[in-house]
C-alpha cells in the first residue's frame, strides 16, 4: 500500500483538479477576509469563530468534484486493473484511494484557513467562542468532509463510467443540500412571531405575540434535528449558520458514516467485476 500511496501522491501533485481546488479555496478565504474588512469599516463586528465556518457549504462540493475527476479517471485509463495485475490487493487499492481523497480535501480546506488565520485577526474582535468550542467546531467540519470523502470514494470505486460518476455525485450533493436546507429552515422557525391585524378603521395595528403553527415540537422536532445532525450536508448548513445543537453527536455521526461507507465499499469492491 505504501507504493500505491507514493504513486498516488506523485499523481496528485500533477493533477489540475487538485490545484484548481487549492486556488478556489484560497480565493474563498481571501474573499471572506475582504468581506470582513469592508464590514469592519462599516461598524459590523466579526469574530474568528465566524470566519472558520463560512467555508462549509463550499466544502461539500470538494469531495464530489475531486473524486469524480481524479479517481474517476482510473477506470477509464485502466489504472485500477493495472494495480491489481501488479499484485496489489483490492483493499489496498480502495484504502489508498480513500487516503488520497482525504488528504486532498484536507489540504484544500487548509488553504482556506491560511488567509483567514493570517489576515482575519486584524479585522475581528477575538474568537467569539471559547477555544475548546472553536476546536470542536473545526474538528467537526473536518470530520464532515471526511464523511463526504468516504461516500464519494465509495461511488468512485463502484461506478466505472466517469460521466455517470460525476453526475451522480454532484446530484447527490445538491439533493443533500436541498434536504438539509429544508430541515434547517424548519428548525430555524421561531415559536412566536409578532402579529399584525387590521382594525375597523382599516389600519394595521400590533396584535402582540402569536404562536407559530409551523414551529416544530416534540418527536417531530427531534426527527428533524437528527436528520440535520446526521446528514453531512445538513451538518454543513448547521456549521455555516451557527445552529449546532449537538456538536459531539455530529462528530460521531461523521465518523459512523466514514466507517460504514469504507466497510461497505471494501466489501462491494471485492466483489466488483473489473472488466
Amino acid at each position: 500500500m505504501t507504493d500505491l500511496l507514493r504513486a498516488g501522491f506523485a499523481r496528485l501533485w500533477r493533477a489540475p483538479v487538485f490545484w484548481l481546488g487549492v486556488a478556489f479555496m484560497a480565493l474563498c478565504g481571501g474573499m471572506v477576509c475582504c468581506t470582513v474588512y469592508d464590514g469592519s469599516r462599516n461598524g459590523i463586528v466579526y469574530f474568528m469563530g465566524d470566519l472558520c465556518r463560512y467555508h462549509c457549504i463550499v466544502t461539500v462540493f470538494l469531495p464530489a468534484v475531486f473524486c469524480a475527476l481524479f479517481l474517476g479517471t482510473e477506470y477509464e485509463h485502466g489504472v485500477i486493473r493495472n494495480k491489481l495485475v501488479a499484485g496489489k490487493t483490492r483493499p489496498a487499492v480502495y484504502l489508498s484511494s480513500l487516503a488520497l481523497s482525504l488528504a486532498a480535501c484536507f489540504l484544500m480546506i487548509g488553504v482556506y484557513f491560511l488567509p483567514v488565520v493570517c489576515i482575519g485577526p486584524l479585522f475581528t474582535e477575538g474568537l467569539g467562542v471559547s477555544p475548546g468550542t472553536l476546536a470542536l467546531t473545526v474538528c467537526g467540519e473536518l470530520l464532515m468532509a471526511a464523511a463526504l470523502c468516504g461516500l464519494c470514494t465509495l461511488g468512485s470505486m463502484l461506478i466505472s463510467r466517469k460521466a455517470i460518476l460525476a453526475v451522480t455525485l454532484l446530484l447527490a450533493v445538491l439533493a443533500g443540500l436541498a434536504v438539509g436546507g429544508h430541515v434547517e429552515s424548519r428548525l430555524a422557525e421561531q415559536e412566536f412571531f409578532q402579529g399584525i391585524m387590521m382594525n375597523d378603521e382599516g389600519q394595521l395595528v400590533d396584535a402582540g405575540e402569536m404562536e407559530n403553527p409551523g414551529f416544530l415540537t416534540g418527536t417531530k422536532r427531534e426527527v428533524y434535528q437528527f436528520i440535520a445532525d446526521f446528514l453531512p450536508t445538513g451538518q454543513a448548513l448547521l456549521y455555516n449558520f451557527d445552529m449546532m445543537v449537538h456538536p459531539w453527536a455530529m462528530c460521531f455521526y461523521s465518523l459512523l458514516i466514514l466507517s460504514a461507507s469504507t466497510a461497505g465499499g471494501l466489501l462491494a469492491f471485492r466483489r466488483k467485476d473489473l472488466k
